[in-house]
């Protein structure tokens, strides 16, 4: 019987094997890469890139990507460098504002503001009579 599961990546010898184009797979394969190493990435999706796409299901969208990093503006962070080095410093950044993000749920609009104090004020603006839990679950700060 004739394989019909052949290619001529099989013919090809690698250092390494990615399997998946995620941030992870991507990622790995790109330091690797960079060290001098033959990689093959496999997929199976038709789009590359794993989690870092939209997708509908039925009415619903979902935009499951990274859209929203902190501490990128910071050039000496851990992120940021990771991120210079993966893309030689060939990544731009926009910054999001002040709101980066919004919550619909039953009608009702809730932001996301940038900075942990201001999106811990916006809760306790939204949710007045759960002051103390927000607190308690924010471990950084103690009650007014």
């Amino acid at each position: 019987m004739k394989n019909l599961y052949t290619s001529d990546l099989t013919k090809s010898t690698y250092d390494a094997i990615i399997i998946g184009s995620g941030v992870g797979g991507l990622t790995t394969a790109v330091c690797l890469a960079k060290s001098g190493k033959k990689v093959l990435v496999l997929e199976k999706h038709y789009a590359i890139g794993g989690f870092t796409h939209t997708f509908k299901r039925k009415k619903f969208e979902w935009d499951v990507g990274a859209h929203y990093i902190g501490q990128v503006n910071n050039p000496t962070s851990l992120i940021r460098k990771a991120f210079d080095y993966i893309t030689n410093s060939k990544l731009q950044w926009d910054d999001m504002g002040d709101i980066y993000d919004q919550a619909i749920i039953e009608g009702e609009t809730y932001n996301f503001k940038k900075g942990l104090q201001n999106q811990i004020d916006q809760m306790i603006a939204y949710f007045p009579n759960d002051e103390q839990a927000i607190f308690k679950t924010n471990h950084s700060r103690s009650i007014k």
